[in-house]
């Protein structure tokens, strides 16, 4: 088994790699540091597995970097090896194909746990990250499989559930706010509450949620349209 070690840090590709020759049989170990690299690598060696570092330097890694070796070696697990704990990221990452996450911050038995799943080929996100990813994400992922308004609504005030209606039908913070007689700056702070609680980046996404959720659809309905 051929194994990619993908970190801008060269003491953790050493440390990474010193730890996986010492506790797994049968295996050679590449290390980059520069992501640029990545794909000759993978196309000239061999690779079985890649253990990727989230953000890289340089404009080469990050969600690109997945995504590209997805498309070209989609049967080659990918295990994110990151600091962040974003939800966000985590989301993202398994979106764009990934086996498993797991934290610079935990203990190597994760590691070598996602490696096992992973070869399997079996994803991996430990219990504790889990946890502490907002129920929101598994929402959002699982929309078009039957999550309903009644949950959406369980995690925004009311007042930010009328703007997302309003979001939804392509309403401007100033039409909403003349349609809900609210200043435009509230409606402001309310859309970055609102994004703030669903685990969005933006309105277009949030847009696209309140369409998934048909509620564009049901506000015709009710208005007779």
């Amino acid at each position: 088994m051929h194994i990619l070690i993908v970190d801008d840090h060269a003491f953790v590709c050493a440390g990474l790699k010193a730890t996986l020759l010492a506790t797994l049989d049968d295996i050679e170990v590449t290390t980059t540091e520069r992501g640029d690299e990545v794909l000759s690598i993978v196309a000239n060696k061999g690779i079985d597995l890649i253990i990727l570092d989230l953000f890289m330097p340089g404009g080469y890694g990050g969600f690109g970097l997945i995504s590209l070796l997805h498309e070209r070696y989609p049967c080659i697990p990918i295990i994110v090896l990151s600091a962040s704990e974003n939800s966000t990221h985590i989301r993202k990452c398994f979106e764009l194909g990934v086996t498993g996450f797991v934290t610079k911050s935990a203990p190597k038995e994760a590691l070598f746990e996602a490696v096992a799943k992973a070869l399997k080929g079996d994803q991996y996100v430990p219990k504790y990250l889990i946890e502490a990813v907002p129920e929101v994400a598994r929402v959002i992922d699982e929309v078009d499989t039957g999550a309903n308004i009644e949950i959406i609504a369980e995690l925004i005030t009311d007042r930010q559930f009328d703007i997302l209606n309003c979001i939804s039908r392509g309403h401007s913070n100033k039409q909403i706010a003349r349609e809900l007689d609210l200043s435009e700056n509230t409606v402001k702070v309310h859309v970055s509450a609102m994004l703030k609680s669903l685990g969005l980046n933006n309105r277009t996404q949030a847009g696209i949620l309140g369409q998934k959720l048909g509620l564009a659809e049901s506000l015709d309905i009710e208005s007779g349209n």
